[in-house]
């Protein structure tokens, strides 16, 4: 559908302005003009174009700090018609080398701090082989922008892991077409433009940021990327340079308390702030529309498998509560209900998305990728409802999925492991509210005769197979679950009386 990649797109805005500033790394002296920008991503697919193909293809895993490498690499794995498989570096040891193990990637692309991590994981794959991006040199190479001659539109160009809804994760796969056109997308509704320096609050390996990132510099703009997020450091960007970025709540919530502190006073450059993770509640929305007085706030919808899905820019007097917009440019949004029907406006159901392109599927799972989809809609695993205006409201979620600080942890995952742990006979998880984070991961699980547990020791067991922000942040000891007549533990009541007893951390 689409002649040219995305690298292609960013090759020509190369050619054509070589001078312009690219990317800066924030806190750093490291700036990479245009022409740089082209340079390096070049010398990074001639070093990632010998990669041997795997079961799925020739695909490139890449463990890398938030800087400049991390986003050339989607460029260069494009110029090497490779595809990329970015690691979330906060998962655990285990997790990643599931990961690995799953999509069988045969070249790991690392660098920095995370290298030695990197082939401590390869040394136990054997199969993996690990390219340190700091031993590449730059250097000037061919690549020409649509150089190939041919439509690449329908070929997987990335793989995106996302938290396991049956214990385990699956890799998504993007085709160029739905990649480029997503961005696309963005460009169009949220008026990204060259004249923008647009400010990454987040880590690279998430698709949304990395997409943020590959649009900028499609359009010309300036990208600043945070190796990570400090409130502080970005409260002075918005005031005095970045005018474009992408935060989830707890970003959001942080920044509120660095702009209290500092007498409120306001951020003027910012000029679009995007806001996605989970909706956001009202004081902070409020807020938010205070600090940035230059600024507009939208709230964005979406998910890995479905991407951009509603949006909707906010305005002081018509807040909704769990409101994330209408339907986005190029999206019609669907509600179905328990049989697969669609749903009127005011009864609630699960979300599906049609757009005019969708994911390939995940990887090596063919039956669970035509579950996710029911007559040509992508379903979403939230359940919502569409106002009579039209709007999308997000009212639950259908797959038990905690979002904590903008990253999505499913329970299923998280029970998985507590139930390895000896001591434990019954395990729940669920989200109890939290100011901060949004939701906190709380578990509710049942002793085995004589056992003692503890948070932190409870945290201990998981700490080994899971990422940090996975770790149950509260511990409930029961008698038993409350569970249905089939058996099912009926989690919502569980949630809806830790949140009423306001339970704390313990014991």
């Amino acid at each position: 559908m689409i002649d040219f990649t995305i690298a292609d797109d960013i090759g020509r805005r190369c050619l054509s302005d070589p001078t312009r500033t690219a990317i800066e790394i924030v806190g750093s002296q490291t700036c990479l003009s245009y022409a740089d920008l082209w340079r390096r991503a070049g010398s990074m697919a001639g070093a990632l174009a010998p990669a041997p193909s795997g079961k799925w293809g020739a695909l490139v895993a890449t463990l890398l700090p938030n800087g400049a490498d991390a986003a050339l690499a989607f460029v260069a794995c494009q110029l090497a018609e490779r595809v990329i498989v970015p690691l979330n570096w906060r998962l655990s040891d285990a997790e990643l080398e599931y990961q690995l193990r799953d999509c069988d990637a045969r070249v790991l692309l690392s660098s920095g701090a995370l290298l030695e991590r990197a082939r401590a994981l390869a040394a136990r794959l054997v199969s993996v082989h690990v390219i340190d991006a700091a031993t590449i040199v730059d250097a000037a190479h061919g690549y020409r922008p649509g150089a190939l001659g041919r439509d690449r539109g329908n070929e997987p160009c990335v793989v995106g892991y996302t938290s396991g809804t049956t214990g385990f994760p699956k890799g998504a796969v993007y085709s160029h077409d739905h990649y480029a056109l997503n961005n696309y997308r963005w460009g169009w509704e949220f008026g990204l433009t060259g004249d923008h320096v647009v400010l990454i609050t987040g880590p690279l390996f998430h698709i949304s940021y990395a997409g943020f990132a590959l649009a900028a510099l499609t359009i010309g703009a300036r990208v600043r990327i945070m190796p990570e997020f400090e409130a502080a450091i970005a409260y002075d960007e918005f005031a005095q340079r970045s005018s474009f970025a992408f935060l989830v709540p707890s970003m959001t919530a942080m920044l509120v308390d660095e702009w209290r502190g500092r007498g409120c006073a306001p951020m003027p450059a910012a000029r679009f702030i995007l806001s996605a993770g989970a909706p956001l509640p009202r004081q902070l929305l409020e807020d938010a529309l205070q600090m940035f007085p230059n600024g507009r706030i939208a709230e964005i919808f979406g998910w890995t498998e479905g991407a951009y899905t509603s949006f909707e820019v906010k305005r002081a007097d018509a807040i909704v509560p769990h409101c994330v917009g209408w339907p986005a440019l190029g999206a019609e949004v669907r509600i179905f209900d328990e049989q697969g029907l669609p749903c009127p406006a005011g009864q609630p159901g699960e979300v599906g998305v049609r757009a005019a392109t969708r994911f390939l599927g995940y990887l090596g799972r063919p039956e669970e990728s035509a579950a996710a989809i029911r007559d040509g809609f992508t379903l979403s695993g939230d359940i919502g409802v569409l106002l009579d205006d039209g709007r999308l409201c997000i009212i639950d979620r259908k797959k038990d999925m905690i979002i904590s600080g903008g990253e999505n942890v499913y329970t299923a995952e998280v029970e998985r492991v507590l139930l390895e742990d000896r001591r434990i006979a019954e395990a729940a998880v669920v989200g109890a509210p939290d100011p901060k984070w949004g939701e906190v991961v709380t578990a509710v699980v049942v002793a085995r005769p004589g056992a003692s547990l503890t948070l932190e020791s409870v945290r201990e067991h998981c700490r080994r197979q899971l990422a940090g922000y996975k770790l149950p942040q509260r511990l409930e000891v029961v008698e038993a679950l409350p569970r249905n007549s089939m058996g099912k533990v009926l989690k919502r009541a569980l949630a809806q009386s830790l949140a009423a007893r306001g339970a704390a951390p313990g014991p």
